[in-house]
Formats: structure tokens, sequence, C-alpha cells
């Protein structure tokens, strides 16, 4: 069981304090007591991230794990609606959900609601742990070890408002996998620390573990993890991820925040001096090594069940695809996981109500989301595969084509924040819509991420098709452009990151990518992948064959304007609080 000092952490008196003197901040700046800048590592810490727009506020809620209950859902809604400028929300590639749009005198009600559903905003940004991933198959999944959600509650339930490492030197990310190819359920090689399942022995001498992987990360010097440990034993994990946190605090750089992620130590000391370094703080522990787990709200359906396939004879085209990609057969006979395809992640105020009606119609406990921005809904009885989709298709939540190449990762980019440099957001809903007709199979693996810089909050260095935000000039005016990287992924093999072949102007990627595919399609050996053609494609042949779209002229108005903008192009930075 958790020692008493760490439910101590999230009694609801301590909640309702550090609500209280979060409010009581916020007075002082009101009062001109303290600064913006004195308030700013405060505010972060406790997930609320300035936005772009003078005056606004985003609010960045922690998802343990992605998982979202009906009444969690509902509050999110209440949220979306009452509070947020644009009536939804954002989920993200850390399984958070974001509001934006906020006034800042509404947060600690904000915070106070989330609170009573059993959510927090802590440590959701800031120099903190943040929000802990895991598989969004974890418990259905056909290849996992184990279920790793109960030890991803746990342990982001040890290190929440744990009084060591909420002043990291810079943020620090955990995921957890129960697959050893793990590829994009939660991709564990790009981590702080990634954790995938296994299991030593068999039969009666069988013992749960964990591979550990530390110091992976992407943005800039993208770093695979290195492997602390092949197996270590599921009573060290607690103590494992503390000690690593320590050496992280003792040697990261808190000089310049630009080099001071746990990669940069990873590469400094190499891997066996940190496996060291780790095992000496981890005997200096008084964290006793036992296994700590949080019971998952994910619980299999109550509904009878049948083993009946739902068919889509006589239905909509529409349908028949939906029941291709968007509903997958789980490890146990007679359920499905049903994968909702979202643009860029956003999810009106309504869809978050309607999918709370929807769960509790079918006597379903959780959602989750996934780091591919999506959202699934495991345990659904496969007879009602047809009613489930109607009901979604009544939210607008019954896109087709999840998991496939139009389904596009995309950060929210300079719509809303300080960093961005070109909207990647919007780009990546017409990227969706541009290939949501694709049928050829291998196409259809192709995966496509992006960023509106170059921070890979939108993971473009993993992506088949990657791309980042960035502005050049053309004549005397700015355009905005994307960096195109090509052939990155993660799998059971680690990382891969993707290679920079050429900037292209925003507003040509469209035409640029059809052309790519084009000509994969006609170059490719049989059923070879994108990934393996782009590998053996040099640089020189891809930027031939874009050279059409990389030529501009200042006469092409078009050129001058980003993807839903209407406004002519003018690159503007805020202050950046990603390292504050």
């Amino acid at each position: 069981m958790f020692a008493a000092e760490v439910e101590a952490r999230h009694t609801r008196e301590a909640i309702a304090e550090e609500i209280q003197i979060f409010e009581e901040r916020i007075g002082q700046l009101s009062r001109g007591e303290i600064t913006e800048d004195e308030l700013r590592p405060f505010r972060l810490k406790h997930g609320i991230y300035g936005q772009r727009q003078p005056g606004f506020q985003m609010v960045r809620v922690k998802v343990p794990s992605g998982v979202m209950t009906p009444e969690q859902l509902r509050c999110l809604a209440d949220i979306a609606e009452k509070y947020a400028g644009s009536a939804q929300g954002h989920v993200t590639t850390r399984e958070n959900v974001q509001f934006h749009f906020v006034q800042m005198e509404n947060v600690p009600t904000i915070m106070r609601q989330l609170a009573a559903a059993g959510l927090t905003t802590r440590e959701a940004c800031g120099n903190t742990v943040r929000n802990i991933t895991s598989c969004p198959l974890a418990g259905v999944c056909g290849t996992e070890a184990f279920d790793v959600t109960p030890y991803a509650l746990a342990t982001t339930r040890f290190f929440l408002r744990h009084p060591e490492f909420h002043t990291l030197p810079r943020k620090f990310k955990i995921a957890f996998s129960g697959c050893e190819d793990d590829g994009n359920c939660s991709a564990a090689a790009i981590h702080d620390v990634g954790l995938i399942a296994r299991v030593r022995g068999s039969n009666g001498t069988a013992h749960r573990g964990f591979k550990v992987m530390v110091g992976g990360g992407l943005a800039s010097l993208p770093t695979e993890a290195g492997t602390l440990a092949e197996f270590l034993p599921e009573e060290e994990l607690i103590p494992t991820i503390e000690a690593v946190l320590r050496v992280f605090n003792q040697y990261g750089n808190r000089k310049n925040k630009h080099m001071a992620r746990l990669k940069f130590v990873l590469r400094a000391k190499g891997i066996d001096e940190l496996r060291r370094l780790v095992a000496e703080k981890r005997a200096e522990s008084t964290t006793p090594a036992e296994v700590l787990t949080v019971r998952s709200p994910i619980q299999e359906s109550l509904v009878n069940i049948s083993v009946s396939t739902p068919s889509g004879n006589g239905s909509s085209a529409e349908y028949q695809e939906w029941l291709e990609h968007n509903f997958q057969p789980q490890r146990q006979p007679g359920f499905a996981v049903t994968w909702i395809k979202l643009f860029s992640g956003t999810v009106t105020a309504a869809q978050f109500r309607g999918l709370a009606r929807v769960l509790e119609k079918y006597h379903l406990t959780a959602a989750r989301i996934c780091i591919s921005q999506d959202l699934v809904i495991p345990w659904v009885p496969i007879h009602l595969g047809r009613p489930l989709y109607k009901d979604l298709q009544a939210l607008d939540l019954s896109v087709p084509g999840a998991r496939t190449i139009a389904d596009v990762t995309g950060c929210p980019g300079s719509t809303t924040c300080n960093l961005g440099i070109t909207r990647s957001l919007s780009l990546s809903e017409v990227l969706a819509k541009e290939f949501a007709s694709e049928t050829d199979p291998l196409v259809q693996e192709i995966r496509i991420k992006i960023s509106g810089c170059p921070n890979s909050c939108g993971h473009h260095h993993i992506a088949d098709l990657g791309l980042y935000g960035n502005a050049r000039k053309v004549g005397e005016r700015q355009v905005p452009y994307y960096q195109l990287m090509v052939g990155g992924k993660v799998s059971g093999d680690g990382a891969q990151f993707g290679r920079q072949v050429v900037p292209i102007p925003a507003k040509r990627i469209p035409q640029a990518f059809h052309a790519l595919i084009d000509t994969y399609k006609a170059e490719r050996h049989a059923m070879e992948p994108f990934r393996s053609w782009v590998q053996r494609t040099s640089d020189a042949d891809l930027i031939r064959l874009l050279q059409p779209y990389l030529e501009t002229s200042a006469d092409e108005a078009d050129l001058f304007l980003d993807w839903g903008d209407e406004e002519t192009y003018s690159l503007k930075l805020g202050r950046g609080e990603c390292a504050a």
C-alpha cells in the first residue's frame, strides 16, 4: 500500500489548500504585489500556460494514462462550454486535455471542478514530472505482456505533488508500454523514462517487470533512450524511477534550460555511468521495494456479448470503412476497441458530454486518449458495433480512417502557442481531409505528424512524413514554410529519427505530398512500405521530385497566407514557456 505521507498529498483538504494558494497568488498579481515573471514558475507548475494572445491562458489538464470516465468527460464538457473561448478542448500527444482562451480569474473555479472529478492541472507544465502516459490498448492488446495501466496510475500518484520533484532542471516524461514492439502506442524510446512490460520465468515462477529505457527525447538534438535495465522487477519500479529523478536533479543543467533535459546527461555521461549513478541513488533510497498499483477504471463491459462479427452488408461505404479501421477486435473474444478519429485532437463540449452518455448507455466504464490524438473505447461488445456507430455519428465522432494516413497528428502551433511559427493545427486538418479517400493499403500505413515549431510537440521526428514550421523570405516578405522530414519511426528496435530533406512553402504541402506518394506508388517494389522506399531514395532525388513545389515568386499572393489565416503572414513569437 502507499505510505501515509504519499496519500496525505492528495487529500481533499490538501488539494483545496493548493487551489486557495493559487487563487491568492492571482490576487497578488492583480494588485501589483508580484510581477508576471515572479508568478510564471508557480503558474506553470500548476498547469497554466500563457497563450500568444494577451490576457488568455491555456489550461492543461493531466489525464493519467489518458483514462476518462463519464463523470470526468462531463466535467471537461462543462469547462469547455463555460470557460474555453472556443467551447472545445484539445487532446495532446501526452494524453492531456488542453483548454484555450481561458480568463485567469476563472482558473481556480476550473481547478475545483476538476478536483471534484478526480483530475488536476498540477504539474502538467513546468519543470516537473509531466503526465504519465501508457498504451491506450493496455489490458486488451493481444501482444502485451500484461496490463500496464495499474502501474502507470500508481506511478502517477506517487510522483504527483512529490516535494522533491516539482522544481527539476527541466520537464520529465514517463511512458508505459505493454508490448516489445510498442511503436506509436506509447513510444517508450523517446521518453526520459520508458517502460516496456516483460515477464521472466513461467508458470509458478513467472515474475512481472519492465525493460527500463532512460534519456530519450525529441526537439533539439533528438536522442534515443539508452537501456538502463533489460528487466527490472515490478517491486523496484517506483524506487528506480525515483533514483533516476534524483540523478537528474543533481546533474541536469540548471544554467542553460536548452541543455537541461535528461538526454543531455545521457549524452555527457554515457549509459554505463548513468546506470552506475542510478544504482548509487537507489542504494540511498528509503522507499521500500514493493508492488504499487492502482486499480484501473477500465473494466469489462457487463453487457451480454455475442461472438458474431458485425456485418457491413447492405451498409454505407463509410460504415464499412469505419468497421475496417475504427473497430478493432481486442484480445478478449466477443469485444472490440472502438477508435475515434479526431481532427488534430479537437473535441467540442457537446462531444465530451455526448461521449459520456454513450459510455453509460452501453455500460462502458471509460474512454482513453492516445498519443496519436485519437480516443479509444475498449470493451465494446462486438454485436453493438452498428448502434454504437450510429450514436457516434450523431456526435460527428464516427469519421472513418483511424490509424491511416488520414489520421494526422498536429500540435496547436501558432493558433495559440507563443513559440508557434505556423498554423500546424490547420494544416493537419487540411491533410486529413486531403487523404481521407485514399484506399491503397500501403499508403494508408503512412503516418503524418506536424509541429508548428522545431520543438516536436507533434512528434514530427518519428513520422513517415514529418513537418515542423519555420519561416522564410520571398522577396521582402515572410512566407510560412515547413521543414520536411522523412523515414522516422519508433518500434521494438528503438527510435529512428526522420532525416531532414527540404523546406517547403506551407501552401504547397498537399501538392508536394501527393507528388511524393504518387512517385512512391510508381517506384515501390512489391509490398514495399513507404519508409523503405524513402530510405533507398536519395535526398537529391526527393528534392528533384519536389522542385516544382519549391519554386516561389513574390507575385503569388497565396504563398503569404498560412492555412486558416486571412491576414498576410508575419512571424510573431512571444516569450516561450516550455523552458521557463
